[in-house]
């Protein structure tokens, strides 16, 4: 059972690294994006040059700045927390405690791939008997389909919006990583596998991980 386990959450661990490589050159297209823009914007209310496009542009890459960090921040832990609780715990029950935590983390993100495939015209009959499994029912939210366009662009914002399902299925992945963690320490809660992964502030440290 440990070394099946052991085996999925090394996969899984190559699987995300290799999202998180890929979005990071993204991410950093994305800022210098919003840079540009911001520029742009500055330079032509100082000169008077009609620039309306740059509002909408910042629309865009603000939502899709954020899901495409989202992925990434989820899986390393950065975000603000109270981990006070659970550092005083005994080393078994702190990785019960986060098992718990991250599955209850899955069943939320499971929620949120379901309605923001909906958003895009997209029905998830797949994840009906799932979610309806953890008594829940999203059944009677019907796609969204109507083909709004954002002004100036001419892009429908149905497009925009598919960055969040797949931000969401990336979550996803990562949540089963953490879950493979967490189930192993409770087996062994002192494997080097079931540490959390550091967040990128700890760039000595984090290598591998």
């Amino acid at each position: 059972m440990v070394r099946l386990l052991t085996g999925v959450i090394v996969a899984l661990r190559a699987v995300n690294r290799a999202v998180e490589w890929a979005l990071k050159p993204l991410v950093a297209l994305c800022v210098t994006a919003m840079l540009a823009t911001v520029v742009w914007t500055v330079a032509a209310r100082l000169s008077g040059i009609s620039a309306p496009w740059t509002e909408k542009v910042m629309l865009i890459l603000l939502p899709a700045l954020a899901f495409l960090v989202a992925p990434i921040a989820y899986r390393r832990g950065a975000n603000v927390s109270l981990d006070m609780l659970v550092n005083a715990m005994p080393a078994r029950l702190a990785r019960a405690h986060l098992l718990g935590v991250h599955v209850l983390i899955g069943v939320i993100l499971l929620v949120a791939l379901d309605l923001t495939l909906r958003k895009v015209g997209v029905a998830p009959l797949y994840l009906d008997p799932l979610l309806a499994a953890l008594g829940i029912d999203l059944t009677s939210i019907r796609p969204f389909r109507a083909p709004i366009k954002i002004p100036v662009l001419g892009i429908e914002w149905r497009t925009v919006y598919l960055i969040m399902p797949a931000s969401v299925a990336l979550m996803l992945l990562a949540n089963v990583e953490l879950i493979g963690r967490y189930l192993l320490g409770l087996f062994d809660p002192h494997d080097q596998l079931v540490r959390p992964v550091r967040s990128f502030d700890q760039a000595h440290a984090n290598v591998g991980e």
